[in-house]
Parts: C-alpha cells; structure tokens; sequence
C-alpha cells in the first residue's frame, strides 16, 4: 500500500515518467518498481537487451534486461508493456521470461508491441565485428541494438509481429540480409565465423559456411520464438492511448539523458532516445500526455559505462582503461586491489573505492563502470533539456563513509577554438551548463566546490528531518542549484529505504 506522502506526490497524476537525468545506472529499477504499486500499467518505450536493471525485494535480487521493472506486480493484474520503440532479441526475453517461472513469478499481463523491433542474428554479428575492427570503438554491449535501430530508419527493419507471418518474414529477411552479408564480405571471415560462435548467437546454429547466414536456421529460430510468444503480442500503443487519463500509467525509462541519440553525448550514446520525449513516443503516447516528469540522479557520484568523456572522473585516462580491460569484474578487482578507501588520496584509488562501495558493476556482466563527482552543468543540461519536475537522489548511503564530497559547479574548457554558431569557444573559458557533444566535453576541467561528509550510515533513516545536517545541506544545494525539489531520497536498495519529500 502507499504511504500518505507518496499519495500527496501523485495527486492528479495520471501517467508518471521516471527517466533518469545521467548516463544510466541511476537505480531506475528501484523507483520504477516502487511506484508500479499505484499504477495500473507500467510500460517501456526505448532501448533493447543493453538496459539492464536491477531491483531488491526483502534482500532478494532481481535482474531484467527487457522485461519492465514493474513485472513483480504481475500477480496483481497489472500490465507491463514492452513498447513500440523497443528493440527485441527474442532470445533474450525468453530467457528472461523463463527466469521468472523458475522463481515463481507469473507474467499474464505483460504485452509485447506488434509493432516492437526485431534484433536478428545478422544485427548482433554487425554489432560485434564494428567493434572489433573501428579504430575507435563506442563500447556498444554487442547486442545488436544499433544495427537493429539503423535498419528501422533505413526502412528494412523486421518487427514483432513478422514472426506471425512466416512468407512476410522470409522476405523481409532476404532483403535485410543482402546489405549485411554484402558489408561483411570485406571483413576477415576468420573473425566472422569466430563471432557467430558465441552464446548470444546460438554458439554457431546460424553459420553457413556458403552463405555466411544460413536463412534456414534463423527461421526455424524465429518460427519458434513467435509461437513462444504468440500469447503476449498485442496492438499495446491503442491499450495505452485509449487509458490516459483513465487509468494510472507508469512510463519507464531506460538508460538515461545523457545516452540518448538526440540530446546525449554524441557520438558516445545510444541509438534511441532516452528523454521523456523518446519514451513516449516509443509507447504510443504524445509527450502532452505525461502528468510528471522525474528525474533520477545518482548522488553525489555519477557513473559511466563504455567509452566517451566523462569530466569528473576519478583517476581520468587512467580509470577509463582500467574499465575498459578485458576481463576486469567486481571479483577480479577486489581480488587485484583488496579492500579500497573511498577517501584514499590517490584519485583512481579512490574512485575504485567508491565504485566498491556502491556495487558500481554491470547487473549480469561483472563489467566495473568508471566513476567521478555528480557533475552539476550537465545535470543542468539535462534538466534543461529534459522536462523534469522533480529530481529522485540515489545512492546516497554509498557515501555514508567518504569524509569530503566534491560537486563539479562549473567547466574551464581546455581546447582548441570552436565556433558554436556565432559564438566562439575559447580556451580558458568557462561553462555553467555543459555542451555535451564529445568533442567539446572531452577538453571541460571540472571546477569544484568541497563539503564536509556525513560520516554515519543513513541506511535506516525514514524521515528527511533525521538526515545528518551536512546531507541536508548537500541536498539543499543542488535543489537550488538546479531549480527542481528532491521530492525522493534513497538511502538504501531496498523498497522500504525512501524518503518521500
């Protein structure tokens, strides 16, 4: 049940999106599963198998990729909708979904959009052989959700509902193959075959040593899939139009501001956009029909994963390779540093230390996500940028320990000049509200102002009047700074441990 001040923050609203405001990992699944309580219909309009999330229920963890966080409240009659905008690896969803019957969870009401896009064996491979032969890779997941994306604007994409009409997907497949086999000719067959080898590609059921594809195995595939999932397909864009303002809906963000296609640090991003924008129209729904935006934001650290600037940092170049490197894991890296201080003096150190402190690691790859101070023009970007009402902090107990915290106010940047329009970029200027285009950000020094800690677990603190003062006034600081309340605190990964404005 909601407690009464959760009620008061929902007042005349009908449909709430939760987005997050940094470049993903914010705690979306926590806040989204802790609202599905007062929704009828939680939905997910962006992203593929790349937006894995993660949610605590009594200390136990669930972790879901493509199903929407909202799926614990299936047994509830709620509906979780899997949007139009999406991109799906059939696979994947399967296995998700085969993860919830071992556990004991129905899922009767989740809905897959007719319309939702086809990840095929022939996106992964692409995905895969981009990055391993460019020069300078984007750090993609190798899921194909790129590629997927790409055919879906070059208007030769496969959707859901091609796996019902069996002549229509074998057609739709030949044409989406000639380009692919076409671009992967040029391509070391050696590396090719060894790709299709992996898991995510049915450890080489879809190699033809003839054709590359063998368009035989991919049907069958995918035959199957769409009978496994004939019960869960549905026209879910008409369900959600025809419930605004009628029913309590529950958009889902995935990834986050900084990662979308239009508004992100581009080239380093996504291929969907992850604004508010995007996840409404990824589930049938005009941006006009959203009551309250909330933005999430990770405090008073932010994370990355993959390649592309990050300003704040900790331990900088030297902190992005470690991440970078093949098989470095939450084990490996505590096996290889033992216990780190998240107040050690050396930057890298202690960026380490936080990133242990937090848990900061991929939810099914182990992948360490590089770290660095909440970084306040880009959080003034996206708020900006992204429509948000209110912001919901994160995380906070994973600095209950650090005795100094550090916010990036402002940017001196430190490159060549660039013209932006008719203004000039200059070196030693500086900047209030980041440009986040790469090759801007990638020359921005953060400037810092420095707190004093709370030092003392928060953890089991319900009340925003029981924080310690030096909490209080860190969270004063950025309410003012951004102009948007705190109308959520998290002190904890469990449920229970929010605080509600």
């Amino acid at each position: 049940m909601l407690h009464e001040p959760v009620r008061n923050l929902l007042t005349n609203v009908r449909t709430l999106a939760i987005v997050c405001t940094q470049w993903g990992d914010t705690g979306k699944g926590k806040f989204v599963d802790f609202f599905a309580d007062w929704a009828d219909i939680i939905a997910r309009g962006t992203g593929g198998a790349n937006a894995g999330h993660t949610i605590v229920l009594n200390g136990v963890e669930h972790i879901f990729h493509l199903v929407p966080s909202g799926i614990l409240y299936d047994g509830d009659g709620k509906l979780n909708i899997i949007g139009n905008g999406t991109v799906i690896d059939p696979h994947v969803i399967l296995q998700e979904l085969s993860l919830l019957r071992a556990a004991g969870l129905p899922y009767n009401h989740l809905l897959i959009s007719l319309n939702a896009k086809l990840i095929l064996p022939q996106h992964i491979v692409l995905d895969r052989v981009r990055e391993r032969v460019w020069d300078k890779s984007i750090g993609t997941t190798g899921r194909g959700i790129g590629p997927a994306y790409e055919d879906y604007y070059g208007r030769t994409a496969l959707v859901m509902n091609d796996l019902l009409n069996v002549d229509v997907f074998v057609a739709k497949l030949r044409r989406n193959l000639r380009d692919k086999v076409a671009f992967l000719a040029a391509v070391d067959p050696a590396i090719v075959h060894e790709i299709m080898q992996h898991e995510h590609l049915a450890n080489g059921r879809y190699w033809s040593a003839s054709t590359m594809f063998s368009e035989e195995a991919i049907v069958a595939a995918y035959r199957n899939y769409g009978q496994a999932l004939y019960d869960h397909l549905a026209d879910t864009d008409i369900i959600l139009q025809r419930s605004v303002g009628k029913r309590n809906i529950l958009l889902e963000g995935a990834q986050g501001h900084l990662l979308s296609v239009h508004y992100g640090s581009y080239p380093f991003v996504t291929s969907s956009d992850c604004s508010v924008r995007g996840l409404a129209q990824g589930v049938g729904l005009s941006e006009r029909a959203v009551d309250r935006v909330w933005g999430i934001v990770k405090a008073f650290f932010m994370t990355r994963v993959g390649n592309g600037p990050f300003p704040t940092e900790f331990g900088n170049e030297e902190s992005a390779t470690w991440c970078a490197t093949k098989g470095v894991t939450r084990t490996s890296e505590r096996e290889h540093f033992g216990e780190v201080s998240v107040n050690d003096p050396n930057p890298f150190f202690q960026g380490v230390g936080v990133r242990m402190a937090a848990g900061e690691y991929g939810a099914t790859t182990g992948r360490p996500r590089r770290t660095g101070w909440l970084d306040l023009p880009l959080l003034r970007y996206a708020v900006r940028t992204g429509c948000t009402d209110g912001l919901i902090l994160t995380k906070l107990d994973s600095l209950d320990a650090c005795t100094t915290i550090k916010l990036c106010t402002r940017y001196r940047y430190d490159g060549p000049d660039c013209w932006r329009g008719n203004y000039l970029l200059t070196n030693g200027s500086t900047l209030d509200v980041a440009i986040p285009e790469a090759s801007i950000l990638q020359h921005c020094t953060p400037l810092y102002q420095e707190f004093p800690g709370w030092c003392t677990p928060i953890g089991d603190i319900r009340k925003r009047s029981s924080l310690p003062c030096a909490l209080t006034k860190l969270v004063r600081y950025v309410e003012q700074d951004i102009g948007k309340p705190a109308v959520i605190l998290s002190v904890g990964r469990d449920r229970e441990q929010t605080i509600v404005r």
